[in-house]
């Protein structure tokens, strides 16, 4: 179940610095980041089999991710990956918002949870047969499988405890989260962020972090499998292609 940790306006250098685990079947590959060319330029990993992502940025500062919700399997629903790609193209947060709401009356989706923020703003989306919405918070924010933020989520509460006293200097941070997306499950009944299962699991993680003052110094680390055991390779020549936002 696919967990993302955002830290908005709260790195020093960074509007935003985000880890991300991908939990997924096995048999579904996807590729690294790499730029996708149009307006706005993106950068993003792609799913081999439905072409879309799961996480991504644009030229224009957004950052948009999904974790997928329970509840509707109807196998001819339009890709969430596509979605996405396309609520990438958004030229805002409130874009994002305009566009979603006419995307779940024109198209038929199997449920997911949807995180959009820039230097601006921070929002988080759910559709569980209905669109809602909720804005996230300078600091600390993290999406699961149940949504945004959400309190009462053993998810959220591993996390916050994992990061409540490391400092917030891109050095230390930085270490932190790979050491928190690397995190297993300790003991009956425990939560991990790195799972394993029998065909599935966590495939993949990536951490971005995106400078406030220079494209140069944007962040890109990616660990095409499990990143117990697979390090993270620097996308940073990836990531540097991406334009500054106007």
């Amino acid at each position: 179940m696919c967990t993302l940790i955002a830290l908005w306006r709260s790195v020093p250098g960074f509007d935003l610095m985000v880890g991300m685990n991908r939990d997924e079947s096995t048999n579904r590959p996807s590729d690294p980041p790499t730029v996708i060319e149009g307006t706005p330029v993106l950068v993003a990993p792609r799913d081999r089999r439905a072409g879309g992502t799961w996480i991504g940025a644009s030229g224009t500062g957004l950052v948009v991710a999904l974790s997928n919700r329970r509840g509707r399997a109807i196998p001819t629903a339009r890709s969430r990956g596509q979605l996405v790609l396309d609520a990438l193209r958004q030229p805002s947060v409130a874009g994002v918002d305009v566009f979603l709401q006419r995307e779940v009356r024109e198209h038929e989706y199997n449920f997911w949870n949807l995180f959009s923020a820039s230097s601006k703003e921070l929002r988080f989306f759910r559709f569980d047969g209905e669109l809602s919405t909720n804005r996230g918070h300078e600091g600390l924010n993290v999406l699961t499988n149940e949504g945004g933020n959400v309190s009462t989520d053993p998810k959220v509460q591993l996390v916050q405890g994992l990061l409540a006293k490391v400092s917030l200097d891109p050095g230390a941070m930085i270490p932190a989260l790979q050491r928190a997306l690397r995190t297993h499950v300790s003991g009956p009944g425990g939560i991990g962020l790195c799972v394993h299962g029998q065909g599935g699991g966590t495939v993949s993680s990536m951490i971005l972090g995106l400078s406030n003052a220079d494209p140069g110094e944007n962040i890109l680390l990616y660990a095409d499998g499990p990143p117990c055991t697979t390090p993270y390779r620097d996308y940073q020549d990836v990531i540097r292609r991406l334009p500054p936002p106007v």
